[in-house]
């Protein structure tokens, strides 16, 4: 079991990366939740933590990985095969968790650039 702050950095680190997914230029009919969930478990069968990122951001065609990002996979990096065989358990819960993240951070980014136009 993960202790809760690295559940934390998990879930902020998947949020990060679903927040950059360019999802109006998917060309598919499925529910991008579940299109996440399942990239994410299959992702997570990787060796180290690093190439499960780097696999799932491929899955996305995101080229790089968000700069935010970077810091919270080093921190996790000490817990990276408790975090991958969690994920490949448990991907769906966290990916919840990591959906509704993401959401908060795009309506702070919106609401900030809203108001530098005004």
């Amino acid at each position: 079991m993960l202790p809760i702050e690295v559940e934390e950095k998990v879930v902020d680190l998947l949020a990060v990366i679903y927040a950059r997914v360019p999802w109006g230029k998917m060309k598919t009919s499925k529910n991008p939740h579940d299109i996440f969930n399942h990239r994410v478990r299959a992702a997570s069968r990787r060796t180290t933590l690093y190439e499960f990122v780097s696999k799932l951001c491929n899955y996305f065609g995101l080229q790089s990985l968000p700069l935010e990002a970077q810091s919270l996979v080093d921190e996790l990096r000490p817990y990276e095969d408790e975090i991958l065989n969690t994920l490949s358990r448990e991907h769906i819960p966290f990916c919840v968790r990591a959906i509704l993240r993401a959401k908060e951070i795009k309506k702070v980014k919106r609401e900030a650039k809203d108001g530098e136009e005004v």
